[in-house]
């Protein structure tokens, strides 16, 4: 038997490359969720971004949402960790992707937002059962899921199909 050892550049070409966004889960007093639509997708979408080089998961949830809104949450929580497998026909650029959700809490009646105006055309705080139905399906079930973990203090783990959104 020979003992085979990678060069560390060889060991590093085979590791898994993925793509990595944030989000925030957030609810006016009444419970209604707060959704974004941007200006680049059909659907509509969660505060929440790509990760930028340097940054955690926690610091991205919260610096998308003080861009995209305007808001801050005094605390985020990681409610869900979502694996999406890759999407198929992107050749070299298929990598699998990981979403943290993070729960920023309930946002005061009051409260101001400020949508970004180059990406975000508007914004709303709906009923649960309507925001899913504004979303993509996994993105929904990511929705049921961080609003069952909110109220039971766990995280999730989900495993989806690969999806922009």
């Amino acid at each position: 038997m020979t003992d085979t050892w990678l060069s560390e550049e060889d060991w590093l070409a085979g590791m898994v490359r993925a793509y990595v966004g944030c989000s925030v889960l957030l609810t006016d007093p009444a419970g209604n969720v707060l959704l974004l639509k941007a200006s680049y997708r059909t659907q509509w979408l969660f505060p929440g971004g790509a990760m930028d080089p340097g940054e955690g998961p926690a610091e991205c949830a919260a610096r998308e949402l003080r861009e995209e809104t305007g808001l801050m949450a005094e605390e985020l929580r990681l409610v869900v960790v979502e694996w999406r497998d890759p999407i198929p026909g992107q050749g070299e650029h298929a990598h699998p992707a990981v979403q943290f959700m993070f729960d920023g809490g309930t946002v005061p009646a009051d409260a101001a937002v400020r949508c970004q105006a180059e990406e975000i055309a508007g914004y709303g705080f709906f009923a649960p059962a309507q925001a899913a139905t504004m979303l993509h399906p996994c993105a929904a079930r990511r929705l049921t899921r961080a609003l069952d973990a909110r109220h039971t203090g766990t995280t999730v783990l989900l495993h989806s199909t690969g999806y922009l959104g």
